[in-house]
């Protein structure tokens, strides 16, 4: 992968972590509870569950696995890590979580009213799009590689940054912040998919090392830093390309769906011709 950096091959159990992710697992199941889904036995209640697990566990694997045993020692590893963040964990943890928020229109106006800025697919792209290149930023990235609580921040940003990006995307109809039209979200998604393309492509054709921290490495040398960095702007740029794709043939198979489920139109009732009637009594 990098060549002369040695790979490590194990689990980094980070206690605060660990049970801060049971604790979220317990809070959503109790909602997830209340709110009957565990009563209507279907394939859909089971698989918000589903999915929500499935977010916290992507974050599990990209924070304690062996990919983020090697962040600060190869930048392909990193680049992993975030990929996992931003287009796995934080869809699934939206998809398996705002249903069972309801209708927007029972939130006081004091939440819905944030809620609805900050869900704006304008604010949201411009925040995650922030979020994506300032903490790729050579300074604030070598930062975040030399402080762990920085790191930790870095992590939250990109979790709570992409939360938002994807709100718009998943958000059921009776939620605010939700995109109605293909055409919106198709644009939504391009907007979306162009920013990681365009990071991940500066990364990968970069002729010189961008993150000068990857060559103090023990082992580390010029060129193999270049050969992880150039794996780690395919790993932003390629799997990204395939996430979009896939999330827009899901998207948007999911507006024609509403838009076929939508209100019937009424239809007044015709009168026969020739026929006047008195309605009064």
């Amino acid at each position: 992968m990098s060549g002369t950096v040695a790979f490590v091959w194990e689990w980094e159990w980070v206690a605060p972590l660990g049970v801060a992710l049971i604790v979220v697992e317990l809070g959503y199941i109790a909602a997830w509870v209340a709110s009957g889904m565990h009563r209507r036995r279907t394939r859909h209640a089971w698989a918000l569950l589903t999915a929500f697990t499935g977010g916290l566990a992507a974050i599990a694997v990209a924070l304690m696995s062996p990919i983020g045993a090697n962040d600060e020692r190869l930048l392909s590893m990193h680049m992993l890590e975030h990929d996992l963040l931003i287009w796995l964990a934080a869809p699934l943890l939206l998809v398996g979580a705002l249903p069972l928020l309801g209708d927007a229109q029972r939130l006081t106006g004091a939440v819905r009213r944030p809620l609805a800025l900050l869900t704006h697919p304008a604010l949201a792209w411009v925040i995650s799009t922030v979020v994506l290149w300032t903490w790729h930023a050579p300074p604030v990235y070598g930062l975040a590689l030399t402080n762990p609580i920085v790191h930790g921040v870095e992590h939250l940003w990109f979790v709570g940054g992409y939360l938002l990006y994807w709100w718009p995307l998943v958000a059921p109809p009776a939620v605010v912040g939700r995109l109605r039209s293909n055409t919106a979200r198709a644009g939504y998604l391009l907007a979306g998919a162009t920013q990681s393309a365009l990071l991940g492509a500066v990364i990968m054709f970069r002729s010189s090392v961008i993150y000068s921290e990857y060559l103090h490495i023990p082992g580390a040398t010029l060129s193999s830093a270049l050969a992880d960095q150039r794996l780690a702007g395919a790993l932003m740029w390629f799997p990204g390309a395939v996430v979009f794709a896939l999330a827009a043939a899901l998207v948007l198979q999911e507006a024609d769906a509403d838009a076929a489920r939508g209100p019937m139109k009424c239809t007044p009732p015709s009168e026969p011709s020739g026929r006047v009637t008195n309605t009064m009594p």
